[in-house]
């Protein structure tokens, strides 16, 4: 079976979060614009959450966005801080960065992933 690139059939903009570890005030200035990107759920599995809520059994929804190679994301693991995206580009849907790492590293499929948990208070509805 061959690996292939995912289709990036969105575009998301990309900042730093405040020091405070608080969204970045909405709209620019962004670090990176109009980036090419796929918002996945991976495998659709969800497993239920205990760590870090009040309440036993929490379902933590985390999302995956796919990049092209070498796209400069950041998550907690970097030495700066960590960015926050808004996925679609201009949605008003905003996401925190929770973890960034590359899939098929020196393979002509490789790719970047980040780790997304959405960024509570900040989506309209309904939802773009």
């Amino acid at each position: 079976m061959a690996f292939r690139l995912p289709t990036f059939n969105l575009l998301c903009n990309i900042k730093p979060l405040l020091v405070s570890g608080a969204p970045s005030p909405p709209g620019p200035p962004w670090r990176l614009v109009d980036i090419p990107c796929q918002l996945t759920y991976g495998r659709r599995v969800s497993m239920t959450q205990t760590g870090g809520t009040g309440d036993v059994g929490v379902v933590i929804l985390t999302m995956n966005l796919l990049l092209p190679a070498l796209t400069d994301i950041r998550g907690p693991q970097d030495k700066v801080a960590p960015d926050q995206v808004e996925v679609p580009a201009g949605s008003g849907r905003f996401y925190q960065v929770k973890g960034v790492d590359d899939i098929g590293k020196g393979f002509t499929n490789e790719h970047r992933t980040a780790s997304l948990f959405a960024w509570p208070g900040t989506w309209l509805a309904p939802y773009p």
